[in-house]
């Protein structure tokens, strides 16, 4: 299970939901020259077809352009279609066609607008799934593997909400109802009914009852999350997290991010070293760091309380080793050298305690979908 996916479940959730099920105009972004939903610079993609009649829009409002009817084959080419409208077993949940399609849905649209200018793209403007998206990986590859960490996330997610009894109240249902209305309205700017729109981008299969049931799904894993933070009993020291002061001396160009000469890297050590070998207390640390600054020999000092997944690998075990205040050594990443002096331990905050409870539920689950429980079992 990947890191800073909420299990892949939820994020693909969370982009379809605030793309396509909350009014907005959820293919429109593609056939315009501004930035998406995630800030990527768009093209045609092959999921709109804007015409000009002076029509108005999908939610009313006058203009010179308005959205034609849409169907499945025109969200998605041959490729794609082959991929999708399949059903799996997964720790004993049988997902079915519509599941399938609903995460495939996200996960292209995700893919499309986080990766656009990068992928490999068909003559008509549609992600090539033959294409290489990696070079060892195609992206029907790619997209197969995403949509099953999706399905194994929920699996888990529901699996936690059945041993904890949790169920989504009338004030959630009621929040879906209004997002289908929010939906039809946008689906009547292409001409289309719910179920016709709905159709479009999940497959012939999809209608408002499936639908349902995937979202109310989608609110219970919400719940189910929430209620492993809000419920977590933190391990002594666990709320403890390490306060460092640190002066990165560069191996990278920060402008290419290109690796510097064999001789600029041996510098870079030397200096750092030498700076190390100079400190005398956090204080003259300090001091000495911003002249190093000044002299274009660092390029970086600030003080952090660092939590766990926040900084990269080297600098992250350093921080959580034990030390004792005053510490201070050289530690080498894809970055640079840097200079690490240990200020000592700190309560964590509401905000950081949340998080790592959250990092805690998150390695968990990796862990559990890892397994042979969560293999998925295709039909």
């Amino acid at each position: 299970m990947k890191k800073l996916r909420i299990s892949a479940a939820v994020m693909a959730l969370c982009l379809m939901s605030g793309v396509c099920l909350s009014g907005c105009k959820s293919s429109e972004y593609a056939a315009t020259s501004d930035t998406s939903v995630s800030g990527a610079s768009q093209s045609d993609s092959g999921l709109t077809l804007p015409i000009d009649t002076g029509a108005g829009t999908p939610d009313g409002s006058s203009t010179d352009t308005t959205m034609m009817k849409m169907t499945y084959q025109n969200n998605y080419d041959a490729g794609a279609i082959a991929e999708m409208n399949k059903t799996v077993k997964i720790h004993g949940i049988q997902f079915t066609t519509l599941d399938y399609n609903y995460y495939f849905a996200n996960e292209y649209v995700q893919l499309m607008t986080t990766s656009y200018g990068s992928l490999p793209m068909t003559a008509a403007g549609f992600i090539d799934m033959n294409g290489n998206l990696t070079e060892d990986k195609k992206v029907r590859e790619y997209m197969g593997e995403q949509v099953i960490f999706d399905l194994q996330g929920e699996a888990f997610l529901l699996d936690y909400a059945q041993k904890n009894n949790l169920e989504v109240d009338e004030e959630i249902l009621q929040k879906i109802e209004d997002t289908f209305k929010d939906t039809e309205q946008t689906a009547a700017g292409y001409g289309m009914t719910l179920d016709e729109y709905l159709q479009a981008w999940y497959g012939p299969e999809a209608n408002v009852e499936g639908m349902r049931s995937v979202l109310q799904r989608y609110e219970l894993i919400n719940l189910s999350m929430k209620h492993y933070v809000e419920e977590y009993h933190f391990e002594e020291g666990e709320t403890l997290l390490p306060t460092v002061y640190h002066v990165l001396f560069p191996t990278i160009s920060l402008e290419t991010g290109a690796k510097l000469s064999d001789e600029e890297v041996a510098t870079a050590k030397q200096r750092a070293e030498d700076f190390r070998n100079s400190i005398n207390g956090y204080e003259d640390m300090q001091t000495k760091a911003e002249a190093a600054i000044s002299a274009g020999e660092a390029v970086e000092a600030r003080e952090y309380t660092v939590q766990l997944g926040q900084m990269v690998k080297e600098f992250e075990e350093w921080c959580f080793a034990e030390h004792n205040v005053g510490d201070v050594d050289v530690v080498e990443t894809k970055y640079g050298y840097h200079v690490i002096y240990f200020v000592g331990r700190q309560e964590a905050d509401e905000k950081q305690r949340s998080e790592i409870a959250y990092k805690q539920f998150q390695a968990e689950m990796d862990e559990a979908v890892a397994s042979e429980d969560y293999a998925p079992e295709f039909s």
